[in-house]
This record gives structure tokens, C-alpha cells and sequence, in this order.
């Protein structure tokens, strides 16, 4: 291999979001991905001092994630992220990597769990609730057709 040659690393784990969105760890920098292929921004995990996540305006469920670096600077790295399933299992690897960075949330891993969580007993009420109402005009129809029936 010659000096030329460029070595592309594997990613460890990569959280994607979006069109064309990725957030991508490696063993030692965390990459995010834009919409456009030369769109791409390269931090060095050993720089980040704290990874802030907090709901996006005016959608909550995007999330943006934030990291505060050591020279005091704040970088948005993803705005809009959606995937939080994915970016919740990354999140162990991430500290495994830098057991020094703070996390804000402290307990970032269990909101996010227990956010799929609410999201998911949400989608299940709002199941529920359309077929409630499909049998109840079904039972309706049913009574106005039985109605109907008995004055003819």
C-alpha cells in the first residue's frame, strides 16, 4: 500500500436519519453526514466535552444534538434527527469510547427509552381508538338498518 492511498475506516456504529443523514462513531470521532455527499462534519471524540439532546422547535420529536468542545464552542451536529432508537443503542459505545464526556440529559439513554416508549403507547391508543369508532359506526349501521327493517 502506498502512501497515497487512503485507509477508509469501518464505523462502529452508524444512527441514520433522514434523507441522506447519517451519524457515524468511530474509535476515535464522531461523523455526521449532511443531505448533499460533500456535506460532512468530522469531530474528534476526545474533544467533546459534553453531547447535549434536547426536543426540536417547532417538532419535538426531532431531536438535535448539540456538543459543547473543550475550547467552550457549541456545534449543532444533527438537527432534526428522528431515529432515536438507533441513536440510543449507539449511546453506550459513545461512552464506552470517552467515559469522561457528560451526557445532558445525565440519564439520556432511559428518556430516550422511555420517549419510544410513550410513542409506542401512542400509536397503539390511536389504533385502538380508529377501530372503536369503525365498529361503533358498523354497530350503528347495523341498528338503523335493523330500525329500518321492522317499519317496512
Amino acid at each position: 500500500m502506498s502512501d497515497n492511498e487512503i485507509v477508509r475506516k469501518h464505523p462502529i456504529s452508524v444512527v441514520r436519519f433522514g434523507m441522506g443523514k447519517e451519524i457515524q462513531l468511530y474509535y476515535d470521532e464522531l461523523v455526521v453526514t449532511g443531505i448533499e455527499q460533500d456535506q460532512e462534519l468530522r469531530v474528534q471524540l476526545e474533544a467533546i466535552r459534553r453531547l447535549t439532546l434536547v426536543p426540536g422547535e417547532p417538532t419535538p420529536s426531532k431531536l438535535v444534538l448539540m456538543a459543547d468542545m473543550d475550547d467552550g464552542e457549541t456545534i449543532i451536529l444533527a438537527e432534526g434527527m428522528t431515529n432515536a432508537k438507533d441513536f440510543r443503542e449507539m449511546l453506550p459505545r459513545i461512552t464506552e469510547l470517552c467515559p469522561d464526556m457528560e451526557l445532558d440529559p445525565p440519564d439520556m439513554g432511559e428518556q430516550l427509552r422511555q420517549a419510544l416508549n410513550n410513542k409506542r403507547a401512542w400509536n397503539i391508543t390511536c389504533y385502538v381508538a380508529c377501530i372503536m369508532v369503525c365498529v361503533l359506526i358498523y354497530v350503528l349501521y347495523l341498528l338503523v338498518a335493523f330500525l329500518g327493517s321492522l317499519h317496512h
